[in-house]
């Protein structure tokens, strides 16, 4: 399965929009920063650094697109075949996209936490103190720790666009849904908390799983808004992921060719 992450992996390298993407992310982050330089009251240095210079949106955008074509693709070019009919098994067919794109994340992920730190060395070193804590976290801690909130969350995500790319043979389809989903997601968190104010047991769906970085970032209010503690919240994604993936290898098996 190995050579198969490797094949993965070497595509991805190869491919004109990994680049492009790459350039887009660190030039958008530049702008941002290059906006809190000169107009601080309307962009805030430290907030905009805790955010990776709003590097996650793109992030999320680019790992949608990834992890919904990387299947989709195999069947319409019917490349699928050609694996299936070598030693590999369906099962280390997909496992391998997942790990490919689980690499894939981590590295858009720790690109823009590394042009965030050049980014403040370079433009904030007086302004943003990476030790000043708050609530005993530092801000360097601080900004890693809801970085990595998000990446759970990412995570959850895509189990879903997952599961929707071996259900759909379209891959724009899984790409659409995904997106819209995130949307409408974000639009509902609200009324979701209200409920779980009124019923507990709500509190468990997926939808309140996406609220883990806002819980790291301000635990004592989500705390108290969604009766979750962190340990909670981040078991809570773990099992959701596994379970999107589980279904989606289920109508992986089960997909002709």
């Amino acid at each position: 399965m190995g050579n198969l992450i490797r094949q993965e992996l070497f595509k991805l390298s190869r491919k004109h929009s990994t680049w492009i993407c790459t350039a887009l992310m660190i030039v958008m982050q530049i702008g941002f920063a290059v906006l809190a330089k000169n107009d601080p009251k309307m962009v805030n240095p430290e907030a905009a650094f805790q955010s990776t210079f709003y590097a996650n949106p793109l992030i999320l955008y680019f790992m949608i697109a990834a992890c919904a074509t990387i299947i989709t693709m195999e069947f319409q070019y019917g490349t699928i075949r050609a694996l299936l009919y070598r030693k590999y098994s369906r099962g280390q067919v997909l496992v391998s996209k997942w790990v490919c794109m689980f690499i894939y994340s981590a590295y858009w992920y720790a690109l823009s936490f590394f042009v965030s730190l050049v980014l403040r060395e370079f433009m904030f070193k007086h302004v943003i103190n990476l030790h000043a804590t708050t609530d005993g976290i530092s801000v360097f801690r601080y900004t890693a720790m809801v970085d990595g909130g998000k990446f759970v969350t990412l995570w959850l995500l895509l189990s879903l666009v997952f599961l929707l790319a071996n259900v759909f043979r379209n891959s724009a389809a899984a790409v659409s849904v995904g997106i819209i989903g995130y949307f409408a997601a974000n639009l509902v968190m609200q009324i979701l908390v209200v409920l779980i104010q009124e019923y507990d047991w709500i509190k468990w769906n997926p939808l309140t799983m996406m609220l883990y970085p806002s819980l790291l970032s301000d635990p004592d209010t989500y705390t108290k808004l969604l009766n979750l503690t962190n340990t909670q919240m981040f078991f809570g994604n773990v099992f959701y992921i596994a379970l999107f993936l589980w279904i989606g290898y289920y109508f992986f098996k089960k997909r002709n060719i």
